[in-house]
């Protein structure tokens, strides 16, 4: 999917710092479809183009079915990632929502919320949540992502 990201101080969501373009994967995975993966990859975003063939996971949300109904299906993103849910790229501890739906015959994505977390340790490969980050933490941002469905050659829908 096609994202612009819109990147706010932690403490205050609501006030949008920067913007900025990327390609995002999203798959809905797990025994019952319960989860839903969000990862950001690399590329320049073409607004009216096919998502590049080599879009690879950099950093992965999970979020967990809330709710689910015709018109969208809503996942509560967690902070930490679920256990014998193995996971592409480096998993990103999340507070926030992720609602997926169709609009103007395009399924389409919305995203909020915000993170915090240290420097993944040379020893693994998760970032560690920090649960009140202190307010010079360079890491913690509140977010807003806005998605719309691209094709791409590596999709795979059932």
């Amino acid at each position: 999917m096609a994202a612009e990201f819109s990147f706010a101080a932690y403490h205050r969501p609501i006030a949008i710092r920067r913007k900025t373009r990327r390609w995002i994967i999203v798959s809905r995975c797990g025994p019952s479809s319960e989860f839903v993966t969000i990862a950001s990859a690399a590329g320049k975003v073409e607004l009216d183009a096919d998502a590049p063939i080599g879009l690879a996971p950099i950093s992965t949300a999970v979020g967990v079915l809330l709710s689910e109904t015709a018109e969208e299906i809503t996942f509560l993103m967690v902070r930490q990632q679920p256990t014998h849910f193995p996971i592409a790229g480096t998993f990103l501890p999340t507070d926030g929502y992720c609602r997926i739906f169709e609009s103007q015959d395009t399924l389409q994505l919305r995203s909020e919320g915000r993170h915090a977390h240290s420097a993944r340790h040379p020893d693994n490969h998760a970032r560690c949540d920090i649960p009140n980050p202190s307010p010079n933490a360079r890491r913690a941002l509140g977010w807003h992502v806005e998605a719309v469905r691209h094709n791409w050659i590596g999709e795979f829908i059932s």
